[in-house]
């Protein structure tokens, strides 16, 4: 078995991984690299694949590309756009099926419309508990995980020469929103069975203890909420646009005390999968993102700023997000004095983003906005979590991967607690990097 680390090695995003038997190739995950997206000049789908990979905005597979009819498969453990915005640009090169959950496939079909460009692949949609066989010798199986997008699940590789496990992205979450809690019985089991490669998240592995469950977060919104509406000024919040979960419960704090508008073009997107698939009530909800129809319900909501919660993008500070825009009187709408905008999110450790929320957040106080951050928990396991899935799985191997070289290296100090060695059983890999077993 060959490992072939493409992307998500040297960062946090971009994740591509490719497994290689005898039998065939499995590719797991097309990440954007959102930094290098965001830092573009030129929107992602007006460019082409190999632009886009020049720009370091998707991973370069060229050296899978060299033996694409091995290719049997790409498998897509979950929506976010560090796993799954590069499909569009790449996935067509491949004569194979893509795999992935409902919702999953749901923002595959989004994305491949947004970027103009067909694609021919044929597209299992594949529950959890389910398997595919992808050849003679080569299953795909979907374990359910959680995360904080829903449809997220761990994708196992069972193969001829072993067995790999794919833990990009997750968090133990044992009292959801949304769905089911992690198949527990079942990770066990594929450790009792023998597990030959496991690939684990390292994003939150540095930091000590456990991740809090999202329906903490819940309470803490209604609280939140509740304090903002006393003044009966205007209250703005965002919050991850695939954190179906965490829309969900900003609905049920506001208990429709206000008219809810959504604002931005990935909230739109993400919430137009999740109501079809039966996710989200959008039914008394106004749901904007294009330009003029943004102007129109914004210069509304000014006039009677107190009935309103507005839920916008923009909770890393982007420049061309809805709350930036705002913020800089773009729109037909202030933040203005006593105004609260609150941050259910947190910043994505990098300079890039933490830069642009400093950026944003004196722009919302000099006008006198109160900012509330942080209500919020991570969808990515820490310490502890990343500790209970090493000692499930119980792997022969394991790969440290999705962060920075300190993410990794936190990781690499956690494994060898649990008795494994650097080079032995525990091996670091940058991009480009293969490993054979």
């Amino acid at each position: 078995m060959k490992i072939h680390a493409i992307g998500g090695y040297n960062q946090v995003g971009k994740n591509m991984t490719a497994v290689e038997v005898d039998d065939g190739i499995v590719l797991i995950d097309m990440g954007y690299d959102m930094e290098e997206v965001i830092e573009n000049d030129k929107e992602i789908e007006e460019l082409s694949t190999k632009e886009t990979i020049e720009t370091g905005a998707i991973p370069d597979d060229s050296k899978i590309h060299d033996k694409k009819e091995k290719v049997k498969a790409i498998v897509i453990g979950h929506g976010h756009l560090d796993h799954v915005g590069a499909v569009p640009k790449l996935a067509g090169s491949y004569d194979c099926p893509i795999i992935a959950s409902p919702f999953t496939m749901s923002v595959i079909k989004r994305k491949v419309d947004n970027d103009r460009k067909g694609l021919d692949n044929e597209l299992v949609e594949m529950e959890p508990g389910e398997s595919y066989q992808a050849s003679e010798g080569i299953a795909i199986e979907f374990v359910n995980i959680t995360h904080s997008i829903p449809g997220a699940v761990m994708p196992v590789v069972h193969t001829d020469e072993g067995t790999m496990v794919y833990g990009l992205d997750n968090r133990l979450d044992d009292d959801p929103v949304l769905g089911d809690t992690p198949d527990y019985e079942r990770l066990r089991e594929l450790g009792e069975e023998g597990v030959e490669v496991f690939i684990g998240d390292s994003t939150r592995v540095d930091e000590p203890g456990r991740c809090m469950s999202e329906s903490i977060v819940s309470t803490e919104l209604v609280h939140t909420l509740d304090q903002a509406y006393e003044d009966d000024r205007g209250v703005f919040i965002t919050t991850f646009s695939s954190h179906i979960e965490r829309l969900t419960s900003i609905l049920e704090a506001n208990d429709g005390r206000r008219k809810v508008a959504l604002i931005g073009r990935s909230l739109k997107e993400y919430t137009n999968s999740a109501e079809d698939l039966g996710m989200i009530d959008l039914d008394d909800v106004e749901v904007v993102s294009y330009w003029d129809e943004t102007n129109e319900l914004l210069e509304k909501i000014s006039k009677e700023k107190e009935e309103w919660l507005v839920i916008c993008t923009g909770h890393q500070g982007e420049s061309g997000a809805a709350l930036t825009r705002i913020a800089k009187g773009d729109y037909p709408i202030e933040i203005e004095e006593g105004d609260n905008v609150i941050f259910s999110s947190s910043v994505i450790p990098s300079p890039l983003n933490r830069a642009s929320r400093y950026r944003l957040d004196k722009m919302i106080k000099r006008e006198g906005g109160r900012v509330i951050s942080e209500v919020h928990v991570s969808g990515h396991a820490k310490r502890e979590d990343c500790r209970d899935l090493l000692m499930m799985l119980d792997p022969e191997n394991f790969i440290p991967s999705h962060g920075t070289t300190e993410m990794l290296a936190s990781h690499v100090t956690l494994a060898r607690e649990e008795g494994y060695t650097l080079n032995e059983d525990l091996f670091l890999l940058e991009n480009g990097n293969t490993i054979e077993f």
